[in-house]
């Protein structure tokens, strides 16, 4: 697998807009590896008038699925996005490490091992969705699932294994007051340095920093405002619930001075994800360490991912992939043509384990054939 191989995979991905619309880029993965048996599995969900669709090739012989999304965030103020450039030795683009970069490694794996042992001993899935709030595609495809069944989500984990997820909580808070003039704000209900000072005191409670995701509030007019709104999201560390989180900050909102002026909402939850080892983790341990020679760190994954809804499912499941998450979602967003050489060698040499022993379930054991 060249490299050069992998940044032209990885071009052509990112060229192909899909921060709404995924139809363009399912119907080239599907074209890229016609030796796989694609099936597509409609969402309740169209986009300028194409209905979104997640693409999957599952046999019931291959029980360990190599997932990742395939829609993006939006430019977010990115010049260019869907234009790729390569500058010493680094891949920009939209998606370039969430998670296209990633699919190019998969897909430059999966057609060298196709091509040198007409075989595909795994299962794949592209789903939708996943960058849009919803996550309707791991959703739906998560009804395809059972406990026989270990899903590989790709995703950038720095190279890490993740063996757990992080929770969540993410809520609003909204304050109301009444205008009165600005030059005697500190007279007035001020909503904004109410939702300020609410931060601050939450913060210090939780002893952890909050993520602020959308703060509004003010005008132009020499008055102190009549409302704020706060959109914010805080970590569930493994171990802890979010349920004792939301306790602690309706605890202080419902004291003075907030108490009177200051609303919560929960808007969304989930409590942190323990994946264990399992045969999955065992085989990508294993591909790993033959790949780079060294065994592997497994960690936490920081955020939320569609593993969440494929553990609902009853699916054991891990996480992995080169590239770090702090470049995901920016304006520079880029991935090293070292992170797609590694991530792609690692799942080579997993497709090449997984060729040469039999497959087991999530309960151990080895799946029947239909």
């Amino acid at each position: 697998m060249h490299a050069q191989t992998l940044i032209e995979e990885v071009r052509r991905l990112i060229a192909i807009p899909s921060d709404q619309d995924c139809t363009a880029i399912q119907n080239y993965l599907q074209e890229r590896l016609p030796f796989l048996p694609w099936q597509r599995q409609y969402v309740d969900k169209i986009v300028e008038g194409q209905p979104q669709f997640n693409l999957y090739a599952v046999f019931p012989e291959r029980p360990l699925i190599i997932n990742t999304h395939v829609d993006t965030v939006p430019a977010l103020g990115m010049p260019a996005p869907f234009t790729p450039k390569v500058v010493n030795g680094r891949v920009y683009g939209r998606g370039a490490v969430d998670t296209k970069g990633l699919i190019a490694a998969l897909v430059v794996a999966l057609d060298t091992f196709y091509r040198q042992h007409q075989e595909i001993p795994v299962s794949i899935a592209f789903t939708v969705d996943e960058e849009n709030t919803s996550a309707i595609g791991s959703e739906m495809f998560a009804q395809l699932l059972t406990p026989d069944h270990f899903v590989l989500v790709l995703e950038p984990t720095g190279g890490r294994i993740g063996i757990r997820q992080a929770g969540s909580l993410e809520f609003k808070w909204h304050a109301r007051g009444k205008p009165q003039h600005a030059a005697l704000f500190h007279r007035a209900v001020h909503p904004i340095r109410l939702l300020v000072e609410l931060l601050h005191r939450a913060e210090t409670a939780l002893e952890r920093p909050i993520n602020v995701l959308l703060f509004q509030g003010g005008w132009e007019h020499y008055a102190t405002p009549r409302e704020a709104h706060l959109l914010a999201e805080v970590l569930v560390r493994p171990g802890e619930r979010w349920e004792t989180l939301e306790e602690t900050l309706l605890t202080l909102t419902h004291q003075p001075p907030f108490a009177s002026h200051v609303q919560y909402q929960r808007v969304d939850s989930e409590n942190p994800l323990d994946f264990g080892h399992h045969f999955a983790t065992e085989a990508l341990s294993r591909a790993y360490e033959q790949a780079l020679g060294v065994p592997p760190v497994f960690d936490t994954v920081p955020s939320w991912t569609d593993a969440a809804n494929f553990v609902k499912a009853g699916a054991s499941c891990v996480i992995f992939g080169f590239g770090d998450l702090v470049r995901a979602h920016s304006d520079e967003e880029y991935i090293t043509v070292e992170e797609l050489t590694l991530t792609a060698q690692v799942l080579y040499n997993l497709l090449s384990i997984l060729s040469q022993s039999p497959q087991r379930t999530s309960t151990g054991r080895k799946p029947a054939r239909r």
